[in-house]
């Protein structure tokens, strides 16, 4: 048996999140609706990075809010992961997270049943430790403590993305169970992603 066909990242334009590829996805919905109808679901892959790249509407709207974790001199960190140089949102703010959410919405009414939050440690290519520098730094909430480092949140990064991600996908679809997997997550993160 066989209830779910599971994309990789070569389902995005160019590796950019929230989207799909126009030569080899040109009708997501379309896709998705011929899946239902054989009785499988689709889980599609949504990464932190972020293209850095203007003209990108993710890229853009984040910018706009300033999502983005930062460098210890105040600076946008960038680092290059699978799309070139990307950024990374800030899960530790609410602004941010609500920001995030709302990008599922578009998404998930092409028929994606599921998300794979993938690489949310989150993975940085050409670094020594593979991930994000410890020095870069969150600018969280309150109740989450102030500004701090990454080392301090390292753990918990996934787990607030997850959380977003979920609440993303439940207000796209609120009458549907919501699927989301995690590379990356934490205690308690089990009831926002397996």
């Amino acid at each position: 048996p066989c209830d779910a066909i599971w994309l990789g990242i070569d389902s995005m334009n160019g590796y950019r999140c929230f989207t799909f590829d126009p030569k080899a996805f040109p009708d997501p919905r379309q896709l998705n609706a011929d899946l239902h109808a054989q009785g499988f679901r689709s889980v599609w892959p949504i990464d932190p990075w972020i293209k850095a790249e203007q003209g990108y509407s993710v890229f853009d709207s984040g910018s706009a809010i300033g999502a983005w974790v930062q460098q210890k001199d105040g600076s946008v960190y960038r680092g290059e992961v699978w799309p070139g140089m990307c950024v990374f949102p800030d899960f530790t703010r609410k602004d941010t997270r609500t920001w995030w959410s709302g990008l599922f919405k578009d998404f998930v009414a092409a028929g994606v049943d599921g998300v794979c939050n993938d690489m949310n440690e989150p993975a940085v290519f050409n670094v020594q430790s593979r991930t994000m520098p410890d020095d870069n730094v969150h600018r969280p909430d309150a109740e989450l403590g102030g500004l701090r480092a990454h080392a301090f949140f390292h753990n918990v990064y996934g787990r607030l993305m997850t959380e977003a991600t979920r609440e993303g996908v439940m207000a796209a679809e609120p009458n549907k169970r919501p699927f989301v997997l995690s590379r990356a997550n934490f205690i308690g993160g089990q009831r926002f992603a397996a």
